[in-house]
């Protein structure tokens, strides 16, 4: 059965009324899957869609929106997300048309993050194959698996741009294209019964039989090998799971990475994705899991190496049901530490080519962690063959399910992979070592040793020379001199050999390379396994050196380093280590003050730093800890840090209000104004932030004056096609976009930017352009991630804003533009007195304690210095606590007073609270800031909050009641006891996600006063913010009735599976082109409007006689009508009707059906374009003369038809097409 027509079998809870379905038991509508769904998936995307139908609120993957500020995101979600991806990528790899047509392999390359994992599910659902490309390998391995697999499509991520155009180089066929951003499908679900099937006519049968996933080697033994994986195997492989929540910072591109991902939507659990763009360090891993409940973690024993050297590590590990690591093996000082302090540590074995086979499960009081058991249903399955003494490899026999290769006559797989037995227990192994001799580090990157062990070998100062690292953060060298050394002095073989280790590090990579403080020289002469040959016997070779192999490790753990340098020297010396890692343009990046992880240096890079530091820093002896690098995240800080161990001072450092004094003194440096006449008339307004809520009001009420001549919206994308489709989407979803007229909405100039550079990431054409017109600039952009320090809001957001503000003084005008910046009132809210002037506090000392905050009063700093000393009219624009808007009463449910008012719901309860909120409406901040900065008047700080509040418990409280909630009002305390003992599963009780930022302000008896502010200049500049409503009944009706709706509802209503598009316009605006090229992308039928006209009607029109209103109304029935015939006929669930629906009347009509939505293409276009266009046209019985008739009773849309999607057709016809096919994409259930 297919995705619509389940979700045609839900309850028919549209007969309720809203507030009927917010009461009805999540249990009592839950679908009850029929046979057919109950049936296993045969697919990937089946799979996806499956856990979508079953449960489509279940939170499943959760990703951070920044640092480890996590964001869930449901089954449906991801599942509409993917289908949202899967749209723009069908635009330049078009999807399968049928199960005979071969899969196309595409590439993906890039760091394991949200927009990676749904780029993933995107690919599946166009029948595509996906070859997971590792990060780390070279440009002839990326050639060679992208020619073994015939792959000519690559999604990149554009930190990947440098080396995919080297591969294109080779391989000129090759497509490269971008990896789609978040922000181009993460918005709003308006139709959650969407369908988001697009392999209908795919046999999902012989699909299940088709590749998957392409996971190539490592190339241990050379150039990677491609690894091919079916639907049915891939299936079969994450079928055997846990069934626990999880946490993973494994890579997706790996095989237990994206196994163990699989695994959990299989189980339907949760599972946490490590941050991609955050370094893997101790205090990020612990402050997850401090912060967040799961009951797994997968990672690669790295991640446990940083956790095991603290006990509060250790003990998070103790809290978890199962650590899992895989990808290398786990040191065994470090496992048996674990073990020994509670951590269920299990060890995971598996291939690409076999799937999982054994863990170290085992029971209560069995500490052998490091040896994994073979399950009785695999004991026929696999088997371990002798290669040395004690050491036997793994094979996987013909008949293993999850098998996906054979290397052998047999058809059997030999893994490679070399095991020692338990002395004692029964089919129990320990994971030994590779026999193709690669070595596993601890963080799972692969060194193959083989080219340069031969390099040393071949002097002849050597014998031997055997590199090890398994398991461990990076390599060694054993070297067995010849007799070339006899009494020769151990300094001076090493002094020999260095030339030569220098040159085979040459060719190795970073990772790889060999200091010399992991050079272990034996005596010339010493025996060692080996064949008859005389070719080294590997395994055995480290079982016999195991004692002074570890003996190396120990000693490089000790400081050694004999340079005592000043703090200035520090500096330099850490600056030339960095040129050696890094590659030069990355190098080039870093000054003083550089934040390492901004320009990419990777834990891998750390670790060799730090390694230089030990080796040759003298630090009096104490040892530097794994992560000082990351700690010390620029050369001022470490340098101070290596300076402080040698001298024994105290840690040097700068209090935040120091640097908050060092921030402005630094971005309040500009240059002078250069008057310029400038006749131009009317206002050129620059903003940014327009793809947020309040920017996105900014700029509808912007283009609506008559003064205003252009907008320029400079929003952080990666095109100017992309810039525009987010700003439209941002707007749309506020429902402020699709009444605006043509000649408002073509205002809108949206231009790709990057505040953090000095032109703003513009070309130069168009920054001279902006700087010849601009009169102001409005700034609403701001990072908005509240656990973040100071110094990070430094380059995007304190940068930007001198940058911009550096914009207004090159203003081509008698005077600087004028810069408006939205602040907030955390950057005042730690002022004492309680009361708020507007002015600049008097110490910096009044922002809230957080990096958003004191940066909001930084940058409040920099204006008012600009205004001074520049002569900018500045204003400064505090902006207290924003609401719904009052049209429609639109409000991010994830804040927290939603949140509060939600338990109102899943709890019954809101509390009594003793306080004087000071809100105000989004559309009304949104008047003040535009009035406000388009005042006559000079630079001031103002304060952008409502001068009337209201009380919580005897105003808004009731409010709730009378909008049609019911609740009962504990106190402050009783509440949180009442949410504290509430259902904990987030899905149904979202607050509980808030339960201890609720608890540190409620769980007491305390009273609490706000803060008052003075807003009298404010409210003079603006009549919007002084008529600014205190709470008004209309206003809470409309909130709670769009919350109600949506985001609050316990169970997803039924709603109609059909979509009607219909394309709207007057004639001339191309519905027939735009009307087929819908019809033609999603296979749906399309209903000329045209040919349903009456023959009374179509003669009326032939001779210049305008329809009547009764006219029409018979037409608009026969439409639908016939809209509904096709639908039926060709088993579809989407229409298309041409109709001019020039009245909304007209519109109403048409979306009034309880079979079908609506969403009306209103192609819109100037009067001069539609004439022309007319007149072309030839045996069309409507008249050019009657064009003036449409226009005049075209009837603009309303604010309450959020269904219309206004077109300017003006454009080039591929641009037009792809913004409608952009906005269906997002609504059409075909």
């Amino acid at each position: 059965m297919p995705p619509a027509a389940i979700l045609e079998s839900f309850p028919e809870t549209d007969k309720l009324s809203w507030k009927d379905q917010i009461k009805v038991p999540h249990a009592s509508v839950q679908h009850t899957p029929t046979s057919s769904e109950q049936q296993a998936p045969r697919t990937i995307d089946e799979l996806i869609r499956l856990r979508a139908i079953e449960n489509p609120e279940q939170p499943i993957i959760s990703y951070p929106s920044s640092g480890i500020e996590y964001v869930d995101y449901t089954s449906q979600e991801i599942d509409i997300y993917a289908l949202r991806v899967a749209e723009k990528y069908n635009l330049s790899i078009p999807q399968r048309q049928s199960s005979s047509e071969p899969e196309s392999v595409v590439g993906l390359l890039g760091p394991s993050n949200f927009e990676y994992f749904i780029s993933i599910l995107a690919l599946t659902k166009l029948g595509h194959t996906v070859l997971f490309l590792s990060t780390r390998i070279s440009t002839a391995a990326y050639s060679s698996l992208l020619q073994a697999t015939g792959c000519n499509h690559v999604l990149i991520d554009s930190a990947f741009e440098d080396v995919a155009i080297q591969v294109k180089e080779g391989l000129p066929s090759l497509q490269i294209h971008k990896i789609t951003e978040r922000d181009a499908y993460n918005y709003e679900i308006t139709d959650p019964a969407i369908n988001t099937r697009l392999d209908q006519n795919l046999d999902a049968k012989i699909e299940s039989t088709k590749i998957s996933w392409i996971i190539h080697s490592s190339g241990s033994t050379g150039l990677p090998k491609p690894i091919f994986q079916t639907h049915h195997a891939a299936l079969k492989n994450y079928a055997s799971n846990l069934n626990l929540r999880g946490f993973i910072t494994l890579p997706l591109y790996h095989a237990h990475g994206i196994s163990s991902v699989f695994r959990a939507l299989t189980s339907r659990k949760q599972i946490y994705m490590y941050n991609a763009s955050l370094p893997l360090t101790q205090q990020y891993l612990l402050n997850i899991m401090k912060r967040y409940d799961f009951q797994i973690l997968y990672g690669v024993p790295y991640a446990l190496k940083l956790l095991g050297e603290t006990g509060e590590g250790i003990a998070a590990l103790a809290k978890l049901q199962v650590v899992m690591f895989g990808g290398s093996a786990c040191p065994d000082a470090l496992g048996d530490r674990l073990v020994e302090n509670g951590v269920n540590l299990i060890s995971h074995y598996g291939t690409t080519e076999t799937g999982q086979l054994m863990t170290s499960f085992r029971e209560p009081g069995d500490k052998a962690w490091d040896y994994v058991r073979v399950p009785e249903a695999f004991q026929s399955l696999i088997k371990f063959e002798e290669r040395s003494p004690g050491i036997y490899e793994l094979i996987g026999l013909e008949g293993l399910p999850s098998k996906v290769a054979s290397n052998r006559p047999d058809n059997s797989y030999a893994t490679k992979d070399l095991f020692t037995p338990h002395p004692t227990i029964p089919n129990a192994w320990k994971y030994f070592a590779r026999l193709d001799d690669t070595i596993v580090l601890m963080n799972g990157e692969k060194v193959i040793p083989i080219a340069f062990e031969q390099l040393v070998r071949d002097n002849i100062h050597v014998a031997e020379a055997v590199m090890f690292g398994s398991g461990k953060n990076r390599v060694g060298m054993i070297i067995i001199p010849s007799d070339a050394t006899k009494d020769m002095p151990e300094d001076e073989i090493e002094r020999l050999l260095v030339p030569v280790l220098a040159k085979a590090n040459e060719d190795m990579p970073g990772y790889a390379q060999l200091s010399l403080e992991m050079l272990k020289i034996l005596p010339a002469g010493t025996p060692y396994p080996r064949t008859d040959k005389g070719t080294v016997i590997r395994a055995a070779f480290y079982k016999t050196f195991d004692a002074q192999i570890e003996a190396v490790y120990e000693a490089a753990e000790v400081s050694t380093g004999t340079l005592s340098l000043s703090e200035a020297e520090l500096r330099e010396y850490i600056r030339v280590e960095l040129g050696k890692l890094l590659t030069p343009s990355t190098a080039a990046l870093i000054e003083d003050s550089t934040d390492f992880f901004s320009v990419g240096i990777d834990s891998l890079q750390a670790i060799q730093l730090r390694s230089v530091l030990s080796r040759n820093i003298q630090t009096n002896g104490q040892k530097l800890t794994s992560n000082i690098v990351f700690d010390f995240p620029c050369i001022n800080l470490l340098a101070a840090e290596l300076y402080r161990l040698r001298t024994g001072g105290e840690s040097a450092t700068v209090s935040t209000k120091d640097k908050m004094a060092e921030l402005i003194a630094k971005y309040s440096q500009f240059e002078p104004h250069v008057p310029v006449e400038n006749t131009t008339e009317g206002q050129f307004l620059v903003v940014t932030g327009a793809t947020g809520s309040l920017g996105a009001h900014v700029v509808a009420q912007l283009v609506v004056r008559p003064d205003i001549k252009k907008v320029y919206c400079l929003v952080r994308a990666s095109s100017v096609t992309n810039a525009r489709t987010r700003i439209i989407r941002s707007m749309r979803d506020r429902f402020v976009y699709h009444y605006l007229p043509l000649e408002a909405r073509q205002k809108i100039v949206a231009l790709p930017s990057n505040f953090a550079q000095n032109d703003l990431g513009l070309d130069l054409e168009v920054y001279n352009e902006i700087a010849t017109n601009i009169t102001g600039l409005i700034h609403c952009a701001w990072s908005v991630n509240f656990n973040l320090g100071l110094g990070s809001f430094e380059a995007d957001c304190i940068a930007g804003a001198h940058n911009l503000l550096a914009l207004c003084l090159k203003a081509k005008r008698p005077e600087p533009a004028t810069y408006n910046f939205c602040s907030s009132v955390s950057a005042v809210a730690a002022t004492k007195g309680g009361f708020v002037k507007e002015a600049l506090p008097e110490t910096l000392d009044c922002a809230q304690g957080m990096g958003y905050a004191q940066s909001k009063l930084v940058t409040e700093n920099i204006c008012v210095q600009a205004a001074q000393s520049y002569g900018v009219k500045t204003r400064v624009l505090r902006v207290g606590q924003v609401v719904a808007d009052t049209a429609h009463g639109i409000w991010n449910a994830t804040e927290a007073i939603p949140l509060m008012l939600q338990a109102g719901l899943t709890i019954g309860a809101i509390p009594r609270l003793d306080e004087n909120p000071l809100w105000l409406p989004v559309d009304i901040v949104a008047s003040a800031v535009t009035e406000i900065s388009l005042a006559d008047a000079g630079a001031a700080v103002l304060n952008v909050v409502n001068h009337q509040s209201f009380h919580w418990t005897r105003d808004l409280l009731p409010a709730l009641h009378q909008a049609g909630l019911e609740f009962s009002e504990p106190s402050q305390r009783e509440w949180v006891s009442i949410l504290r003992n509430s259902n904990p599963d987030p899905v149904a009780n979202p607050p509980i996600k808030l339960l201890e930022f609720f608890a540190s302000k409620y769980d007491n008896d305390l009273p609490r006063k706000g803060l008052s502010y003075d807003t009298s200049f404010a409210r003079f500049l603006s009549p919007t913010l002084a008529a600014a409503p205190v709470l008004d009944q209309q206003l809470v009706d409309r909130f709670v009735k769009q919350f109600c709706e949506t985001s609050w509802i316990i169970n997803t209503p039924e709603t109609p599976a059909r979509r009607l598009i219909v394309v709207a316009g007057p004639c001339g605006a191309g519905k027939s082109t735009v009307a087929k090229a819908i019809s033609e992308k999603y296979s749906i039928p399309w209903v000329e409007g045209d040919h349903i006209h009456s023959e009374e009607s179509v003669h009326k029109m032939t001779n210049g006689i305008a329809l009547s209103d009764s006219d029409r109304w018979l037409w608009l029935e026969s439409l639908k009508a016939t809209a509904l015939l096709e639908m039926t006929k060709m088993k579809s669930n989407g229409a298309i009707i041409t109709c001019s629906a020039l009245k909304q009347s007209y519109r109403a009509e048409l979306r009034n059906s309880r079979v079908w939505k609506t969403t009306f293409i209103a192609l819109q276009a100037n009067a001069d374009i539609l004439k022309e266009r007319m007149g072309a046209r030839e045996g069309h019985f409507m008249k050019p003369a009657m064009l003036e008739s449409q226009l005049h009773s075209l009837e603009a849309p309303g604010v309450e038809e959020t269904d219309v999607v206004p077109i300017d057709v003006g454009a080039s016809k591929d641009d037009v097409l792809s913004e409608i096919l952009s906005v269906l994409g997002g609504v059409l259930t075909v």
